[in-house]
């Protein structure tokens, strides 16, 4: 027992240590300084935030994504998890206005990746059985949530846009046959900036004893 608590105190100490070197670098943590964030006294909240703040944003600003900013939301996406570690998945970057424009066109609901900064079309191999679509979409799920929540950590809203027409999306992205793509993802700074900060509306998620069986339904 003592040993286990000399252990903790000292783990307790680097991530106090590595806070303050964070602090007065600013830097990306390396080494211990990311072990520390392991520990959750750094990021934890900050996720935390990320997943109940998020809301999804539909108008955007003319301003374009930072390159630092779009880097970010890729490499998100390329960090999710996927089902036997496949990584059956393709992303293609849309940043011209009138190519936009013509990919609000790709279904009934995807008009504003007319005025988004950038649209991200998540491309996958066409599924060879039932099972195997399941888990293309289950990969799908965790890049768009990746890239969603990294991006809203950087102020930047997003809103997917599903694909109704296969043809058209192939037509417009390109990519080759045996591939298809079901989601575009639209992404840019709103329009108004207060949608950040503002409050959640009230009844807008079902209450957790609604959704949580123990054991069993």
């Amino acid at each position: 027992m003592a040993a286990r608590g000399c252990l903790g105190n000292a783990a307790h100490t680097m991530a106090r240590s590595c806070l303050r070197r964070l602090g007065e670098t600013g830097g990306t943590p390396r080494g211990p300084e990311r072990a520390a964030r392991g520990t959750g006294m750094i990021r934890a909240m900050e996720t935390w935030q990320a997943i109940d703040t998020l809301r999804v944003v539909r108008n955007f600003a003319t301003r374009p994504l930072d390159a630092a900013h779009l880097s970010r939301i890729l490499r998100a996406g390329r960090r999710a998890g996927s089902s036997k570690n496949m990584q059956r998945r393709a992303f293609v970057v849309c940043r011209d206005r009138g190519h936009l424009a013509a990919l609000a066109s790709v279904g009934d609901y995807a008009g504003h990746l007319a005025g988004a900064a950038v649209g991200i079309a998540i491309v996958t191999p066409e599924p060879e059985s039932p099972g195997q679509a399941a888990g293309i979409f289950y990969d799908v799920g965790l890049a768009a949530q990746n890239m969603s929540l990294a991006a809203w950590d950087l102020g930047i809203g997003s809103a997917p846009a599903t694909v109704y027409y296969q043809d058209v999306a192939r037509e417009l992205l390109g990519y080759p046959e045996g591939q298809r793509c079901d989601y575009v993802l639209s992404f840019g700074y709103p329009a108004d900036s207060s949608v950040l900060t503002a409050p959640k509306r009230p009844g807008g998620r079902r209450p957790l004893d609604e959704l949580v069986h123990e054991e069993r339904w």
